[in-house]
């Protein structure tokens, strides 16, 4: 590696290569094409012991990742730090993204703009820093009814 740094890089791109900023996403990307929602739904079922406090009294309705599901996402990502217990979604026919959690007690959001940066903060943060660029949607009524509003398909 160093050797071809040194051959297809001169010195004068150094600063460039070292100036790169990098992301750190508290998701994970699952990849395409190997993932269905049921996998999704296992892991979780797998991670929802390690869950703080247990659920805090709340249950787990796995039909609201399934709901999702049945919008047809091309990518898929679960969350792994301060988004734990969310799944992302992406669409290809959307610019927006679903968050979804299947614990009771927590609202599905739909974010517009760079959701990769919006997730780096946490969901009060995510309210007050980026007012009109996220719909929350609460699991009452026609709630997907409102997530398919909130991706522009209707």
């Amino acid at each position: 590696m160093e050797l071809h740094f040194k051959n297809c890089h001169p010195p004068e791109h150094e600063a460039e290569r070292t100036s790169l900023i990098t992301q750190r996403l508290p998701f994970v990307l699952l990849p395409p094409g190997t993932w269905n929602i049921q996998q999704v739904i296992d892991h979780y079922r797998r991670v929802s012991h390690d869950l703080p406090s247990g659920l805090n009294g709340h249950r787990i309705d796995w039909s609201r990742l399934e709901d999702i599901e049945s919008l047809n996402p091309a990518a898929c990502y679960v969350g792994r730090e301060s988004w734990l217990g969310y799944v992302v979604f992406e669409f290809a026919h959307s610019q927006r993204v679903v968050l979804e959690c299947p614990i009771e007690g927590n609202a599905t959001y739909v974010l517009s703009g760079d959701w990769k940066l919006m997730v780096g903060h946490t969901k009060a943060e995510l309210r007050e820093e980026y007012e009109g660029r996220y719909t929350k949607v609460v699991h009452k009524g026609d709630w997907l009814y409102r997530v398919r509003q909130a991706l522009r398909w209707i």
